[in-house]
């Protein structure tokens, strides 16, 4: 895998349009290529969601031009700040690889998807079909297999809302699984994040690489039980269907030009059941689970060959709670001093569930 570089940017500016600039302008670096921007903002409804979508869509094509990155809006507050970005790019040496198409992008074998959408008009259910199909055809092009998407982030706008036809994450992880189910997956699923958003319907983006067998390792952690393996317990829907698991790995070993760790959304979760302690204790036994995801110890358990140690590039902490910030920050501050954390406003998969981290961590060289 070509070697990522990853960056959050921040802005505190008054208004949306003046924070979109500010972000924009900070992303041009000399020596990367931006491949991916992911922002972070709070609409207040689905129809301020797709207009503000559509002018990071216009604006980005005008900063960058033919080689505009692969973009995606979700409609998660950012907490200290009115609008944040999750920047990916490489070094600047790699952009004459890039293959760029106009939701996705290729390189040295690795695709990378922007955004994929489905009109907001149709409902959870269908939404997830028709991304998944068009998540299928991009993959159809590039003659990689639904089994090489090493990483996904599924955001579901109010994920626990009971409608009529179920809740919104079953109907989502339901849809998944129909996708999922042409291929066999013998060297694991992908690592995966399922959050709620405030608007947006359904946002997918996906990592995949052609072969990932040959650099990819699924990572499991025997703290919690793999989430494609839960029980029907702790599952929930108001229909008498069965409930398909979420189908995703804790972690994935990625080897390259330097390994890497993706990590999944994580939560206070030990087995299969929720902590049920404030946001601190939820947050403690949180990073509890991910620092023993990624050790050398677990790794080499999971079947990586002489693992290096990891360190953390970047994390995402969604909170349920806009009141928890401050406790969870000086927590986070006080224990991981040196890592970037975007904090987010976001609605988590169980209704008990605090707060909910992913990211991804590097060799320490």
């Amino acid at each position: 895998m070509t070697r990522k570089i990853y960056n959050i940017y921040r802005s505190e500016a008054a208004s949306f349009d003046e924070a979109l600039d500010e972000l924009l302008a900070a992303t041009i670096g000399a020596d990367e290529q931006v491949v991916r921007i992911v922002l972070f903002g709070a609409p207040k409804d689905n129809e301020e969601y797709a207009t503000q979508r559509a002018a990071i869509e216009e604006r980005c094509k005008e900063h960058f031009g033919s080689h505009s990155p692969m973009v995606a809006y979700v409609a998660q507050a950012p907490l200290r700040c009115t609008l944040a970005a999750e920047v990916t790019a490489v070094p600047r040496e790699q952009a004459e690889k890039i293959r760029w198409h106009e939701d996705y992008i290729t390189l040295d074998g690795e695709v990378l998807s922007a955004g994929i959408y489905a009109p907001l008009d149709k409902n959870i259910a269908e939404q997830a079909e028709q991304i998944f199909a068009r998540v299928a055809e991009i993959l159809k092009a590039e003659g990689v297999t639904t089994a090489d998407i090493v990483r996904q982030w599924n955001y579901i706008e109010r994920i626990t809302h009971m409608a009529s036809e179920g809740q919104h994450y079953q109907l989502f992880n339901d849809a998944r699984s129909r996708f999922y189910d042409d291929c066999s997956w013998a060297n694991g699923y992908p690592a995966a994040t399922g959050i709620g958003t405030q608007a947006g319907g359904v946002t997918v983006l996906f990592d995949a690489v052609q072969g990932s067998e040959e650099c990819s390792v699924a990572v499991d952690n025997p703290l919690q039980v793999s989430a494609h393996a839960y029980s029907q317990q702790v599952l929930i829907n108001n229909t008498e269907a069965h409930k398909t698991t979420p189908k995703f790995e804790r972690a994935r070993h990625m080897q390259g030009e330097e390994s890497s760790v993706y990590i999944s959304g994580t939560a206070a979760i030990r087995g299969e059941e929720s902590c049920r302690e404030d946001a601190v204790g939820q947050t403690r036994l949180t990073m509890e689970n991910i620092d023993y995801l990624i050790s050398v110890e677990n790794l080499t358990k999971s079947g990586v060959e002489n693992p290096a140690k990891m360190g953390y590039a970047s994390l995402r902490a969604y909170l349920k709670h806009q009141k928890d910030l401050t406790a969870v920050v000086e927590w986070m501050e006080r224990n991981y001093p040196t890592v970037d954390v975007l904090y987010l406003w976001a609605d988590i998969c169980r209704e008990e569930l605090l707060i909910e981290i992913e990211g991804i961590a590097k060799q320490i060289n």
